[in-house]
């Protein structure tokens, strides 16, 4: 298993925040039990690691920051990289929910990517759950408001996995299964006009820095 430092793709790292990690969130976070498009937190992150494992990055159109995914009808935009630090920017409509993987570990059954752990659901839910523990920091604000990320860890089920060529987790083409523990962040949507959303993680000497503009038509 592989610390991975890149955004929107794999980060091993543990919150390590201070109190008010109870405070009111802005509001235009959802709820730690909210849904969007009929889900909530976990199944977005599944989605997120789904979209990863089929990222081809020999294509160039992986790079694009702005992703779209569809859940009952309705569409949610994935903001996502590969990449660690910088300033990058989407055009979403109002009112379009937004899901950004802030720090998030993953154990799937290929080989490598669940030492120590075996392949059942249970084995691969302790393992991301373990390897999420390792160490490190991560925290975010909307607006320059202080989301408190620490009431956002997730944990998800286990869920299938299609691996193509060129992935950015390093496996095999193939498919296989997947459980993932972190911290995703998930917007209702936001107004007319431009929006900030930042994020850190850091372990170790690597940090995830990585400001987010998106405007509103």
């Amino acid at each position: 298993m592989r610390t991975r430092i890149v955004c929107a793709v794999s980060m091993v790292l543990l919150l390590s925040l201070g109190a008010g990690a109870l405070a009111a969130q802005p509001p235009s976070v959802v709820p730690p039990t909210g849904k969007v498009a009929g889900h909530g937190y976990a199944f977005w992150m599944q989605r997120h690691w789904q979209l990863v494992f089929g990222l081809d990055t020999s294509l160039s159109s992986s790079s694009n920051p702005c992703k779209i995914l569809t859940a009952g009808g309705k569409q949610v935009a994935f903001l996502s990289g590969p990449f660690n630090t910088g300033t990058h920017g989407c055009t979403e409509p109002a009112g379009r929910p937004i899901y950004v993987n802030l720090v998030s570990a993953e154990c799937d059954t290929f080989k490598g990517e669940h030492p120590g752990f075996g392949t059942s659901d249970a084995q691969l839910q302790l393992c991301s759950k373990s390897f999420y523990a390792r160490g490190g920091a991560a925290s975010a604000t909307v607006d320059g408001h202080a989301i408190h990320v620490k009431a956002l860890v997730t944990a998800t089920g286990t869920f299938p996995v299609h691996a193509v060529s060129s992935n950015p987790i390093g496996v095999p083409a193939g498919n296989g299964r997947a459980a993932a523990y972190g911290i995703g962040l998930l917007f209702t949507g936001f107004s007319k006009g431009a929006h900030t959303i930042h994020t850190i993680a850091t372990h170790g000497s690597a940090e995830q820095n990585i400001t987010w503009t998106v405007n509103v038509p």
